[in-house]
């Protein structure tokens, strides 16, 4: 159930299996004849921080404003490209950090000619014949696996990544076959055939056992990382040739991997230089115990379990994939990609890390799409959907950490972009907190909604955690996002505040003119994440009794801000106006941010809202919408915000035959993480639905799911949930208070509990208590 298993090596990277520690990620091929093990370490990034914003835009962007008032869309999107777009249109990109290369030089197959894509012949090396092959990852200990067979003998390797230890581990047996030998080597260049360039400073043997690749992202003040790599044997020799290490006829050998950047270390060689020395202290099963007890910490927090009739742990997980698209239900693979997306959750976002980027961390591009930036109008959101709920509240902080990174940029933009106090970031930001427009694409480029989501986050954590340190420390983003808005808003014709210049991400809508346009005011995407951040504010505000200084203003706004509209074609309206789209299946689907991850549409509140909801995602995919991984993830969540079972049941499973990879990374395409985290998300929805008045159990239970059990599910008002059900039906329920609460679960009846700090309650499938204890 907790296991990706291959019979072969891997055909691509999207075959490898990743593995991480927050900070460092490795891509393991499992290749006999030359193994390759593509390292990612999540502070490399391209050069230093840029200055990007237009001067011209706080003299132009009222004018763009009032063409969009007065319906002048060409004018005012031309206008707004010359004076508001960024002086230069890309912030910085995260990139790949290097390979690994072990040669095993005498198990190499039967020597080949091969024409590249350039034309070119070259000399290559089939694989080398197996009997037995196993390839493995296994979710519940963060360990991989390489097992084969052929005429030279068994052999086996281990590979992990250790955040205690703060390195990657992989070790190579013989079991019982010729003794290894190897080349090793390190390389930071394209891989593609015809494709030269390196990208880095050198590489170098050190002490004899080490190998060293080292350089510097573009700029007098550019990020220098460092990359090392040090052997161990077990009866074997290892000598230096050049930049390579060469082992022996050794028995046993182990890499120890680590890399650093100066993001973080003034001195990051002697960093990777003492963590090796530490490393080698230790023994391997040492290392790896540490390494485990570390993991399940995070991964034991909460469990989900699907009961299954069929199992099919015999297959491999392509075989199993491809199954589910022949139409044949795998509940225990629904089981493994959930606890998949956890798994990837724990290995690359760890406390001190840098944020989940578009791909995690594993991304083997020096221009990779979308720059694998953090992607601020859904994407990196997505990531930390499920982080509060499962009780890895601890992996949300370094998405919030951020906010401080981005906090004085943000501030600078507000003010030299619209001459406003306050914060905001548009849709993009880069490790160094960049928050200037990113791009030059009308559809999403000016969207100053960026920061506000964020901070979405940060009174999610709040809510969840009630703590007054962290929220000391990030109240003055929080109010100075408000203060933006605040100032930002205008009236339009009908006295109603509204946003704008602004967009409805990534859509275009046609006017009454027939005219294209992507710039508008008061987007309903922009008024749901406004509504959300300003009731949020005062609920804290409030709460806390801090200074009330904005709140007259605030509610000033609230009471006269649009309300959600329906269209013409039963759909909530996206825009202002009642638009058609140029395309109507988009995968965005930004005015339901209002159903999910919002709690604006509800069923047991607005039904009316509730059932254009519904129709508009019907619209979305009448026209071709969910094409995405991520688009998919979404709709699974809006269909269980709206009770379709069956349909929230249907896009889960095409999530996986459609969209997702053999080693179950999510595919946009390309691979994009989001999606893995939205959909396990999604599935989680069907289960528990918390809008801290009220917790709904089992409101979207597909009748495939009709019996299983989920453990250690936090609710916002303060307590965690244990849930078993049978049947369809409630089992046996246990909630623990963390801090005192109280709430209404609901099922097909409503049921108040209120339960002082640490206090216990158990229920019975009627929903009569049991009992309580308190510790």
């Amino acid at each position: 159930m907790n296991k990706i298993c291959f019979r072969e090596e891997a055909k691509d990277w999207n075959e490898a299996l990743p593995i991480g520690n927050g900070f460092i990620g490795a891509m393991v091929f499992g290749k006999i004849g030359t193994e390759r093990l593509q390292i990612n370490e999540d502070s490399v990034w391209t050069g230093s921080f840029m200055e990007r914003v237009n001067p011209d835009a706080r003299e132009n962007y009222p004018k763009v404003r009032e063409l969009l008032l007065n319906g002048e869309i060409e004018q005012a999107e031309l206008l707004a490209e010359r004076s508001m777009y960024a002086t230069y249109p890309h912030m910085r990109h995260y990139q790949t950090l290097g390979d690994v290369w072990i040669d095993f030089y005498k198990q190499r197959g039967k020597t080949i000619f091969k024409k590249d894509q350039g034309g070119l012949l070259s000399v290559q090396h089939e694989s080398v014949e197996v009997q037995t092959y196993n390839r493995e990852l296994d979710i519940s200990r963060a360990v991989g696996k390489i097992q084969y067979e052929s005429e030279k003998g068994k052999y086996e390797r281990e590979f992990f990544a250790s955040n205690p230890d703060h390195i990657i581990v992989y070790q190579m047996k013989s079991i019982d076959g010729e003794l290894l030998n190897f080349d090793l080597s390190l390389t930071r260049k394209d891989n593609r055939s015809g494709r030269g360039s390196s990208f880095c400073d050198g590489t170098e043997v050190l002490d004899g056992n080490k190998i060293r690749l080292y350089g510097k992202q573009g700029g007098d003040h550019g990020i220098a990382f460092e990359l090392l790599v040090q052997v161990r044997t077990k009866n074997g020799k290892i000598s230096r040739m050049g930049s390579h290490l060469l082992v022996e006829d050794a028995k046993e050998a182990t890499l120890f991997i680590t890399a650093r950047t100066s993001f973080r270390s003034e001195q990051p060689l002697q960093w990777c230089m003492d963590v090796l020395s530490n490393a080698e202290k230790e023994s391997y099963g040492t290392l790896q115990e540490r390494h485990i007890k570390d993991y399940l910490s995070y991964y034991e927090k909460s469990n989900l379990k699907l009961n299954y009739k069929d199992s099919y742990e015999h297959l491999t997980t392509p075989e199993r994939l491809e199954q589910m698209r022949n139409g044949i239900e795998d509940i225990e693979l629904i089981n493994t990609y959930y606890n998949f997306a956890r798994y990837l959750l724990i290995s690359s976002s760890r406390e001190g890390s840098l944020p989940s980027n578009l791909q995690g961390i594993w991304n083997e591009e020096f221009e990779p799409m979308w720059g694998s930036k953090y992607t601020i109008n859904i994407n990196i959101e997505m990531n930390y959907w499920i982080a509060e709920k499962t009780g890895l509240s601890k992996l949300h902080m370094p998405l919030l950490e951020h906010l401080q990174r981005m906090y004085p940029h943000g501030k600078d933009v507000a003010e030299k972009m619209y001459g406003i106090d306050g914060f905001c970031c548009h849709h993009n930001t880069d490790i160094w907190g960049d928050c200037a427009p990113q791009d030059n694409h009308v559809s999403s480029t000016l969207w100053p909604m960026g920061g506000a989501w964020f901070c979405l986050h940060l009174i999610e954590h709040y809510k969840y955690t009630k703590d007054m340190e962290f929220l000391k420390e990030y109240y003055g983003i929080l109010k100075d996002a408000v203060k933006f808005f605040l100032q930002y808003m205008v009236k339009d014709a009908h006295g109603k505040w509204i946003s704008g210049p602004s967009s409805s991400p990534e859509n275009i809508y046609l006017n009454q003119k027939g005219e294209a346009g992507c710039l508008c005011m008061g987007a309903s995407m922009d008024t749901e994440i406004i509504k959300e951040l300003f009731n949020g504010y005062l609920e804290i505000t409030e709460e806390n009794q801090l200074p009330n200084d904005l709140n007259e203003a605030i509610n000033e706004r609230l009471n006269h801000m649009p309300e959600l509209q329906i269209g013409k074609y039963g759909q909530i309206q996206e825009w202002s106006e009642d638009y058609d789209e140029v395309e109507p299946g988009h995968r965005h689907i930004s005015q339901l941010f209002a159903l999910y991850p919002a709690g604006q549409i509800r069923m047991d509140k607005t039904p009316e809202l509730a059932q254009a909801a519904k129709q508009t995602i019907e619209r979305r995919l009448k026209y071709g919408g969910g094409h995405t991984g991520w688009s998919k993830a979404w709709i699974i969540l809006f269909y269980a915000r709206l009770w379709e079972k069956e349909e929230a049941w249907k896009n889960l499973k095409e999530l996986l035959e459609y969209a997702t990879l053999n080693n179950l990374f999510d595919n946009h395409p390309p691979f994009q993480i989001d999606g893995n985290f939205g959909g396990a998300c999604g599935l989680l929805e069907m289960l528990i639905q918390d809008y801290s008045d009220k917790v709904f159990l089992l409101p979207a239970l597909p009748n495939s799911l009709s019996d299983g059990e989920v453990n250690g599910i936090c609710l916002k008002t303060g307590a965690v949930l244990d849930m078993k059900w049978k049947e369809g039906n409630i089992d046996k329920i246990k909630i623990t208070a963390i801090r005192d609460c109280k709430f209404i679960l609901v099922t097909e009846k409503e049921y108040p509990l209120h339960l002082k700090k640490d206090q216990t309650v158990f229920l019975d499938k009627n929903f009569k208590e049991r009992g309580r204890k308190t510790k």
